[in-house]
């Protein structure tokens, strides 16, 4: 079946190389972030698995698209190669068999040849969850011809979901979260950021590879780090959504803007539409109950008290159902307690923080000052700071809390905040002490799991204020906050 001629023109205006072989419209920025390099690097061979990226909305999906396709363009794949569809845009979703026809289409009228001859095609499918049965036509193209595909989908929960059930084993999946600390600076403050040592990935912190850029952070100069200390303070406010540093949101409007964001369009429309959320006033409440906790251990049984309290009807297994979707949304992160039990039980609290702190602080209306406000009440947020950037590929994180004694429930109760596990089990246990001065028994729980996990444990971290050192004998690394998310 033919196209409609409105059809092709919209692909005609998406795909302007196919007629300028150089001109990418909407020009992307210069910057790439670390994961859209990898992902291009990926899509390199002519035939791999299928890529998936996963992310909230307004993180830069679509954008990390179009710098994909500049640098194919620029390392001289044919223009004609490259096929890009925008399925939030109805009508592409429309036509009958949408994929399978523009894919005729394509090969018909602008690859001129057949999908199985010559150099493979590289196909970017934007918004795939929104086209109906979408995970059925991708397996059997993948499983059909010789391709490259890519995909993304501002809703990550059917993105996730489609991949799990049909797709299984044919993708491999990157989250793209909202941008780091290191990240802002890169692409906004470049003068500053060109004298940071290389970025490093968190599997390096295994190898030593953080105290090395521990030591090469603090050789800048004061000027720099004084600098990067306000940035900071704007990060921990404002959160790392892309389009609150690059002019396109007013200054005083930066809280609406990411009040919306999630509220209306994730919360409001995204989940569900997905899922069966009978009682979306509760999912809100979940959502905002996690918001104010973030960086704490909640119960699922706590949540639905508090729930009923306020007077929504809500019971645990809805709860748990809730807090899945607000996970698999990448709106929220949640870490299981080291070593996991053989069976999951919801009666185990989960530590839960919000993914990006800029969206709590928009939700409350307020921020307190990450330099001057009482530690007590800085700890939750700058845990969930921390947390943002303990991510990689084959990368578990977890948290510990267990008696110091596990026969003796009489005995104190030991915790450390966060606990990274790479495939083979070892493990680095993460302590933030964001304060000006750290004692001795601030380190106990530290000190009891490197001991009770040591033939696994190569070192510990203690994330700090100011404090810097690498403590050999205790194989412990004492490392800025600053400098701790700069690194990554």
């Amino acid at each position: 079946m033919a196209l409609s001629a409105e059809t092709v023109v919209v692909l005609r205006d998406l795909n302007p190389w196919w007629e300028s072989p150089e001109t990418v419209r909407p020009a992307p920025p210069v910057y790439r972030r670390p994961l859209v390099r990898e992902m291009a690097r990926r899509l390199r061979p002519a035939k791999g698995l299928i890529e998936v990226i996963r992310g909230p909305r307004q993180v830069g999906k679509t954008t990390g698209l179009y710098q994909i396709i500049e640098d194919f363009l620029r390392a001289g794949v044919p223009a004609t190669d490259i096929l890009f569809v925008r399925f939030d845009l109805e009508i592409l979703r429309e036509e009958p068999a949408a994929l399978r026809s523009i894919l005729r289409w394509y090969v018909d009228n602008v690859r001129k040849r057949p999908l199985d001859q010559g150099p493979s095609s590289c196909i970017l499918l934007d918004e795939i969850h929104k086209l109906r049965r979408w995970d059925e036509e991708v397996k059997h193209l993948g499983d059909t011809f010789p391709m490259r595909m890519l995909l993304t989908g501002s809703s990550s929960v059917l993105v996730a979901r489609g991949g799990r059930e049909s797709l299984a084993g044919r993708v491999f999946t990157t989250e793209l979260p909202p941008f780091s600390f290191r990240e802002v600076l890169d692409c906004w403050h470049p003068k500053l950021a060109s004298s940071l040592p290389p970025a490093i990935r968190f599997g390096n912190v295994f190898e030593g590879g953080l105290d090395k850029s521990r030591r090469a952070l603090e050789s800048l100069r004061a000027q720099q780090k004084l600098s990067m200390r306000r940035i900071l303070e704007r990060y921990f406010t404002r959160g790392g959504y892309p389009r609150l540093y690059s002019g396109e949101v007013d200054d005083d409007r930066w809280a609406d803007y990411l009040t919306q964001t999630v509220f209306e369009n994730v919360l409001g429309a995204d989940i569900p539409d997905l899922f069966p959320v009978k009682n979306p006033g509760l999912l809100r409440f979940i959502y905002l109950q996690v918001a104010r906790l973030t960086g704490q251990e909640i119960k699922q049984n706590q949540l639905t008290d508090m729930a009923i309290k306020t007077g929504l009807s809500a019971n645990q297994p809805t709860v748990g159902q809730y807090l899945h979707y607000l996970a698999d949304a990448l709106l929220i992160r949640e870490f299981r307690r080291y070593p996991l039990a053989k069976k999951s039980s919801a009666r185990v609290p989960a530590k839960i923080t919000v993914s990006d702190l800029g969206v709590r602080n928009a939700v409350f209306r307020t921020s307190p000052s990450l330099w001057e406000s009482d530690p007590t009440v800085l700890g939750p947020l700058v845990e969930t700071l921390v947390q943002s950037v303990v991510r990689d590929y084959n990368l578990q994180v977890h948290f510990f809390r267990d008696y110091e004694d596990p026969k003796n429930r009489r005995s104190p109760i030991r915790e450390v905040d966060f606990v990274a596990e790479q495939a083979d089990g070892t493990v680095v246990p993460i302590e933030v002490k964001f304060r000006k001065r750290i004692d001795e028994e601030d380190l106990v729980g530290m000190r009891l799991f490197m001991e009770r996990f040591r033939d696994r444990c190569p070192l510990g971290i203690v994330v700090t204020r100011e404090f810097s050192e690498w403590d050999q004998r205790r194989r412990v690394l004492f490392i800025p906050l600053q400098f701790f998310l700069l690194a990554f």
